[in-house]
C-alpha cells in the first residue's frame, strides 16, 4: 500500500491503515522463507508538516530453514513499528529519510520482518544439527561416527590428560 504525500508540508493528515498482502517468499541470508499466511499491517500514519509519524502492528508467519539440521519450521512474527520518516535530509539522526513523494508501507513492513528475524536461525536453542561425519540429523537419531578429527597442533594435549 503506497501513501503519496503531495504537499505534506501544507497539511496535516491522519490516515488509518489495515491491509493483508500475500507474497510468495522473502529471501533471507540467501535462502527462501516461505510466506505461510498473509502479511497483516495495520495502524496509523500521521503527516505533520515535513514528519510522517509511522504507527503500525506487523503479524506474519514464515517457514524458514535451520542453520544447523536444515529442517523447516515455522515461525510467527508480530511487530510494533514505530518510525518518524521525513522528506527533509536535515531533521536529525533517528529518522528515516524518503526521496520522493510515495511512502510505500509493504515495504516498511517487509524491512521491519528482516530486522526481527534472528541471526542464526535455528528451529529450537537446542538443536544439535547434523552429523559432520554421515550427515543423520542428530536431533532424530544417533550415529556411530567416532570424532577423530583432533586438530595435529593440539594432538599433543590428548596424551597430557591421559596421565592424569
Amino acid at each position: 500500500m503506497n501513501i503519496i504525500l503531495q504537499d505534506s508540508n501544507q497539511q496535516s493528515m491522519i490516515k488509518d491503515i489495515d491491509f493483508t498482502y500475500h507474497k510468495e517468499s522473502l529471501v533471507y541470508d540467501n535462502e527462501p522463507a516461505k510466506v505461510l499466511e498473509p502479511i497483516k499491517v495495520s495502524g496509523t500514519v500521521s503527516v505533520e508538516g515535513e514528519f510522517i509519524d509511522v504507527k503500525l502492528s506487523v503479524k506474519a508467519k514464515l517457514e524458514i530453514i535451520c542453520s544447523r539440521c536444515l529442517e523447516t519450521y515455522e515461525r510467527e512474527i508480530d511487530i510494533l513499528i514505530d518510525e518518524m520518516i521525513s522528506k527533509d535530509e536535515e531533521d536529525g539522526h533517528n529518522i528515516i529519510i524518503i526521496n520522493d513523494n510515495v511512502l510505500d508501507l509493504k515495504e516498511v513492513a517487509e524491512n521491519s520482518i528482516y530486522l526481527e528475524l534472528p541471526f542464526k536461525k535455528l528451529c529450537n536453542e537446542d538443536c544439535k544439527g547434523l552429523c559432520q561425519s554421515c550427515g543423520v540429523n542428530l536431533n532424530n537419531e544417533t550415529c556411530s561416527c567416532e570424532d577423530l578429527d583432533i586438530d595435529p597442533r593440539l594432538a599433543g594435549l590428548k596424551d597430557f590428560f591421559k596421565e592424569v
